[in-house]
């Protein structure tokens, strides 16, 4: 009606200012338009100064709430477009009340990607405790964000030695959630995070990972192509770099990845005709093959790195590592380290939980 506005919109729509001004201190911010709005609000990079410009280092999302609410997803749908976002995304949320901004990772996104199965809901329990602890799984739907990353009060954003040292602190913050990403983009499922951290500080550089050590094999897709892929280019450099062993193990990495997974690369334009392609392919197959050319014919493209399959295959101590090593099957460990130490501060899932192949290594 004329002369009136949604008041909870209005609230949020200030809410939303005071994190534009925070984040717009480190880079540029790009709110969403309100018919546009899909889950986040703030399009964001950061910068450096170069001379007399800012150039853009990286870029990243924000959802900003006008209280402490739980942040609540309610369907899969839903926790599909958060999980999978691809950038590195931030909780705002803004104490109008104390006049408090407070910045929370969402790293218990990468968390439920990581087991494999996604939840149909996802509830996110902002926190105001000053030391932060790595994630701690409940029932798989509900985590905790600990304390918040940054706090920060008026005064703080008016302060520019201030904001330059919680620049510090959040830059770092982001390349833990871009390297999240990369991860889960590759088809790796596992994450990383400091084990524990204070507001307003940037972490040690101790770095907690939790992963998935056993899980159903179609879980594993995206992973193998991605680590065929990587064998076989950098294998193919290798062999250009004169490092013919480093490339013949990436050759035989690949070869085997593409015998037993066949039906992930039948239809891919790059592997669909070629066992081994590109440079990798073309320098071990027609080398090894020359090698063999005095012991006959060796027109057949991929006798020689078959010999060699055969050789490793048949090798005694090869053969006994398989055959006593064949209980590691099918078994996972349950529990997080972090740098060789065990870390109490994470509980990962357990045997009553949905998924329980959870491995904790150092980093």
């Amino acid at each position: 009606m004329p002369g009136a506005f949604a008041a909870n919109l209005h609230e949020g729509s200030r809410s939303e200012i005071l994190a534009d001004y925070l984040f717009s201190t480190w880079g540029t911010v790009t709110p969403v338009r309100l018919q546009d709005d899909y889950g986040v609000d703030l399009y964001c990079t950061l910068s450096d100064r170069v001379g007399h410009r800012a150039v853009v280092s990286d870029y990243f999302v924000g959802q900003v709430k006008s209280t402490a609410d739980p942040w609540t997803l309610g369907d899969n749908t839903a926790v599909q477009g958060m999980v999978k976002y691809p950038a590195p995304l931030f909780l705002a949320c803004v104490d109008k009340k104390n006049a408090i901004l407070r910045v929370y990772h969402v790293t218990p996104r990468f968390y439920v990607r990581a087991m494999g199965k996604l939840p149909n809901r996802l509830v996110l329990k902002p926190g105001q405790e000053i030391d932060g602890k790595f994630i701690e799984w409940q029932n798989g739907e509900e985590f905790s964000l600990s304390a918040p990353i940054i706090q920060a009060t008026i005064a703080d954003l008016i302060s520019a030695e201030k904001l330059d040292a919680l620049e510090k602190v959040f830059k770092f913050w982001v390349q833990i959630d871009r390297e999240n990403c990369d991860l889960a983009r590759q088809g790796l499922h596992r994450f990383r995070m400091p084990p524990s951290y204070r507001v307003n500080q940037r972490p040690d550089g101790f770095v907690g990972e939790i992963g998935y050590a056993a899980p159903e094999a179609e879980f594993l897709d995206r992973g193998i192509l991605t680590t065929a892929e990587g064998a076989e280019c950098i294998g193919g450099q290798l062999a250009r770099l004169g490092d013919l062993g480093g490339a013949l193990r990436a050759a035989l990495l690949v070869d085997h990845l593409r015998k037993n997974h066949d039906h992930l690369f039948k239809d891919l334009p790059r592997w669909s005709r070629v066992r081994l392609p590109g440079d990798l392919g073309m320098i071990i197959c027609e080398g090894l093959n020359k090698a063999l050319s005095e012991e006959g014919d060796s027109n057949y493209l991929y006798r020689g790195i078959e010999e060699i399959e055969k050789a490793l295959d048949s090798n005694p101590l090869v053969k006994q590592f398989l055959a006593t090593n064949s209980t590691i099957v099918g078994t996972a460990t349950s529990g997080s380290t972090f740098n060789g130490t065990v870390g109490a501060a994470s509980s990962v899932p357990t045997a009553n939980d949905t998924n329980n192949n959870s491995e904790g290594v150092p980093v």
